[in-house]
């Protein structure tokens, strides 16, 4: 017989379950089994069973659920060697059990034996047997009595017992460099438990090892908020310092090297076994090399990529005083403290600073769509910072570097550009950001100077809001080919009109698909407030929540506009104070999800009403946790929830409204080849294209409507008229961020053997990519399952020779993006492997066969 403690109460006896009597017997056992092989008193059983007012047939009472207690343990009146006893034994009863019977001391031995693991330092036994612990688990303990209003101390203790081996497991998946796979966890756990600084601090490490900066001081901020809101204290040493070396990307925060190498892969919450990729072999070109050949050490990794570089030159002027040293020094290091924190708020790096001169990078090491705003932003920021305590001068250029990328250690960059920035930065006057013109062109948040400046480059005035109505003005792009998925949304709003219930929709898609053009189609004949996320900003993630607010009314009259709706009173009070605060989102709004719910119903009440929420992939976790609270618990109103959303967003919640029977999803698939002819005819100037061209435009947009608006804007420029007498077309800058942002998303080593994949040739199978790059075969056709499951690659059956699985790219754009990163030395190396396999006669098919 088994006692499962660790959720709902059950005992199972052969697998089978027991079945217990009324509230009071499982009560008292659950109650002895929290004390098993120890005496309880009568008095303290009592006390727990009633907590408050004790019946006078209390012990009556107790003597029939113990009574009927024994009758379940010995079913058959004699007990067999081993089993559970219910013994009487003053001042009490005794429940014998053996220990191995009860999950709560099972849980308690492995959590034990992972803190030993962990205290030695042997974090993957560590990790392997807390999750084995952890595993136990069913729910909250004794799930069904709580239920019923049960809440003895013991629970609480038993809660932290779990808490502490939850900490305890990410610290040692942490060790390991399983970043990746615990982000998840923890950030679900600390919405529950904010106050719990070792858990915001473990994911605030994970978040920086993913390349997520800006996040984890978001995090860092929020817990701050609690802990100073909640209970007047700041957070300990340990998390101030851990904030203070992620702004200054301390080295202590890097994986070490050997870990570095054979961290696991992770690809949401159904990915197969976990993928280890051998580093490259530096010796000569061997068709295969084995995991155990290749020798431990530092890798950097050098890589073509586009960067925006940020210099600032901060003259200390009177604020160092005389000139002493000290007084220098102290005004250095409080520049150096702003440039680091902006430049870190807005995703990029600091590469470091020569006296006065401080250099910071973005798109470095992963590559966001918009770093030239980001670097602008930033730049601007330092600016006004500084204002009071020095005199600078800022440039910021854009363009193509060579990029190293350490193992451990702060990435490099170099080229012209950098020269460039230097001169510009030179030439910018005191408290003036100047940027070259590529920086001005791939910016859409900035207000510039109307002129260029006569010595070269532009002046950045300021920044405007990325949100809603400030964003770029979208072009008009015909609605082709979503003429189905526009006839799912009408008729679903149709239903929520006509039966007056809750619906929500999400339209998922890649960067360009046609997700906004989607439902703006749908807007255009339906009242809609809509509310959009954006990658960075001043809004904390809240931006949505903040639009739809403004949508309904202006911030100054919205007292009144709430009075109009639900009259004057508390309710309209409660309304103003809950939706008020997000006019100037920051990292101390305090959700009040009823309050927010309360609003939209009873809008929704009024007219029936469609939400869009646009990009919620960027949205913070309040908001994701918000529509799907509201999904829940909205009440019988007309409303249609609409949000748009990458794929991104199922890595952050694998179940996002799995199950549920008020909620849809679209998936939006690039455009057909003649539906990118249609469009790219109304999108050009009118001319004759030669057919040559014609292939070439269809074949690179790749059914994507802003590849095809980004063409058609390149075609009509007239200093690329020499482009069309042939068949070959640049690469617009917009799409080639777009596409390097998505494969900056792929873990490290996957992108390596993606890489290798590019310059094997438009067939690739595992054997081919393996020699390209001197990795184990049987690694890289993991890893290439990984990338068709991301959707870089396409399965094209398997090779005729050596009977491997064979892939090609889904989009050409991505192919040729991904080879022009690598560096033409290397790319000429790893083309000299792959010739030499592809030349080798596939005599021995077996050794050849990796997939």
């Amino acid at each position: 017989m088994r006692f499962h403690l660790l959720g709902s109460l059950e005992v199972l006896d052969d697998d089978l379950p027991v079945p217990l009597g009324g509230v009071k017997q499982r009560a008292a056992l659950g109650f002895l089994l929290l004390h098993a092989n120890r005496v309880v008193a009568t008095s303290k059983l009592l006390q727990a069973l009633w907590q408050r007012d004790v019946p006078p047939t209390a012990r009556k009472m107790l003597q029939n659920a113990v009574s009927g207690l024994r009758g379940v343990l010995t079913p058959h009146g004699s007990a067999a060697e081993g089993s559970a006893l219910l013994l009487t034994h003053a001042p009490g009863y005794l429940l014998r059990v053996d220990q191995n019977s009860l999950d709560l001391s099972r849980f308690q031995q492995l959590a034990e034996q992972g803190r030993g693991e962990l205290s030695a330092g042997n974090w993957p036994a560590a990790a392997r047997v807390l999750r084995k612990a952890l595993s136990l688990w069913r729910g909250p303990v004794l799930a069904d009595l709580v239920e019923t209003g049960i809440n003895w101390p013991e629970l609480t203790a038993i809660k932290d017992w779990r808490l502490s081996a939850q900490e305890n497991c990410f610290e040692a998946e942490l060790a390991c460099g399983r970043h990746y796979e615990v982000i998840g966890e923890l950030e679900s756990l600390i919405e529950v438990e904010p106050y719990r600084e070792r858990i915001g601090g473990q994911l605030m490490l994970a978040l920086y090892r993913c390349g997520r900066q800006v996040d984890a001081l978001s995090v860092y901020r929020r817990t701050r908020a609690a802990l100073v809101e909640e209970l007047g204290l700041e957070p300990g040493r340990e998390l101030q310092e851990l904030e203070r070396a992620i702004l200054d990307h301390a080295p202590v925060l890097d994986l070490p090297p050997s870990v570095q190498r054979r961290h696991l892969l992770a690809v949401g919450q159904t990915s197969p076994a976990p993928v280890v990729i051998t580093a490259p072999a530096a010796a000569e070109p061997a068709v295969a090399v084995p995991a155990a050949t290749v020798p431990a050490r530092d890798v950097t990794t050098v890589e073509r990529k586009l960067v925006s570089v940020v210099m600032v030159s901060a003259q200390l002027g009177l604020a160092a005083g005389d000139g002493d040293p000290e007084d220098v020094d102290a005004v250095h290091q409080e520049v150096a403290a702003v440039v680091a924190a902006e430049v870190s708020r807005l995703g990029g790096v600091v590469g470091g600073n020569v006296g006065s001169v401080f250099l910071a990078m973005f798109g470095v090491p992963k590559t966001a769509e918009d770093d030239a705003d980001r670097a602008v932003r930033a730049a601007l920021a330092v600016r006004d910072r500084l204002a009071s305590v020095a005199d600078v001068q800022i440039g910021v250029a854009t363009g193509d570097s060579l990029v190293r990328l350490p193992a451990v250690g702060t990435p490099t960059a170099t080229g012209v550009l950098l020269d460039q920035c230097r001169q510009l930065m030179a030439l910018a006057p005191l408290g003036a950001v100047r940027a070259c013109t590529s920086t001005r062109e791939a910016t859409v948040s900035v207000t510039w100077e109307p002129d260029g400046a006569p010595t070269g480059g532009w002046q950045a005035v300021s920044c405007v809001s990325p949100r809603g109505a400030d964003r770029r003005a979208r072009a008009a792009v015909p609605f082709v080919e979503r003429e189905r998925e526009l006839l799912v949304l009408q008729g679903i709003l149709e239903e929520v009109r006509t039966r007056r219930r809750p619906h929500f929709v999400t339209v998922l898609g890649e960067a360009g698909v046609g997700k906004t053009r989607l439902v703006d189609e749908l807007a255009s004949s339906a009242s809609a407030l809509r509310g959009t996320a954006t990658a960075f900003g001043d809004d904390h993630g809240f931006g949505p929540l903040a639009d739809v607010v403004s949508g309904f009314s202006p911030f100054e009259t919205l007292r009144a506009a709430l009075a109009s709706l639900v009259g004057v009173g508390e309710l309209a009070d409660r309304l103003h104070g809950s939706l008020a605060c997000l006019a100037s989102p920051g990292a101390g709004v305090q959700p009040d999800f009823p309050s927010w719910r309360r609003f939209l119903e009873e809008v929704a009440e009024s007219s029936p009403l469609v939400v869009l929420l646009e990009d919620v992939h960027w949205a913070n976790d309040v908001v994701l946790d918000f529509v799907e609270e509201l999904s829940e618990h909205a009440g019988s109103v007309p409303l249609l929830v609409i949000a748009t959303a990458r794929p991104e967003l199922l890595q952050r919640r694998p179940s996002w409204f799995g199950g549920k029977r008020n909620a849809t999803t679209i998936s939006l698939e690039p455009l057909s080849h003649i539906g990118t002819r249609n469009l790219l005819n109304s999108l050009l100037p009118t001319g004759e294209l030669s057919a040559e061209l014609w292939q070439a435009l269809v074949s690179c947009v790749g059914g994507n409507p802003l590849f095809a608006t980004e063409y058609a804007r390149m075609m009509a420029d007239p200093r690329l008229l020499c482009v069309q007498n042939g068949n070959s077309l640049p690469l617009p800058p917009s799409v080639r961020g777009v596409l390097t942002a998505q494969l900056d998303s792929l873990p490290f080593e996957v992108k390596a053997v993606l890489q290798d994949a590019a310059v094997a040739g438009d067939l690739v199978s595992p054997g081919a990519v393996a020699a390209t790059g001197g990795r184990d075969a049987l690694e890289v056709a993991k890893a290439l399952e990984l990338l068709e499951q991301r959707d870089f690659l396409r399965r094209q059956g398997r090779n005729s020779e050596t009977g491997e699985i064979e892939y090609g790219f889904r989009h050409e754009l991505v192919r040729d993006v991904v080879a022009d990163q690598v560096p033409r030395a290397v790319r000429a190396a790893k083309h000299e492997r792959a010739g030499a396999w592809f030349d080798e006669p596939a005599l021995n098919l077996t050794d050849r066969r990796a997939g």
